[in-house]
């Protein structure tokens, strides 16, 4: 093993992955990554499949826009499939509050380039048949696609 580098990048999770992937993408050489385990083992592995882009936050919800099309292009850079699968999800608002917060964020999503849109309960049904229908709330159907 090497004894310096330029750059040490210390944890092999999405974040230290990340890294310095942008680091060699922008030309940087000399530089390591350090994971005392697996990569991906600790806390990235925690929140598999916690992908998402519907944020209260624009600029975090853009950082996790460009997450989501950053799997894209690196499966397209390594002909290798990430394993990334994006079914959408539904938000669910039970009071006249949580209705509005849901309105907002689907205009901030359609303002980012996501697809969003408010659906009925039958609608919500199809897609999760699990829902009680008893229950008298509206829906936010979100993709978490973004469309740039």
């Amino acid at each position: 093993m090497k004894s310096s580098a330029r750059v040490v990048v210390i944890g092999g999770g999405v974040v230290g992955a990340s890294v310095l992937y942008h680091l060699t993408k922008e030309g940087w050489s000399d530089v390591v990554l350090l994971e005392r385990k697996q990569l991906t083992a600790g806390s990235t592995w925690h929140a598999a499949g916690g992908m998402h882009t519907l944020n209260g936050d624009p600029n975090v919800a853009r950082l996790q826009q460009y997450t989501v099309n950053l799997y894209k292009e690196i499966e397209k850079e390594s002909g290798q499939n990430c394993g990334i699968h994006l079914p959408g999800g539904l938000q669910l608002a039970d009071t006249p509050e949580r209705l509005d917060w849901l309105k907002m964020a689907q205009a901030r999503g359609r303002y980012l380039g996501m697809h969003m849109e408010m659906i009925s309960m039958k609608e919500a049904k199809e897609l999760n048949p699990l829902l009680e229908e008893d229950r008298k709330s509206t829906r936010l159907n979100s993709s978490h696609i973004p469309l740039s």
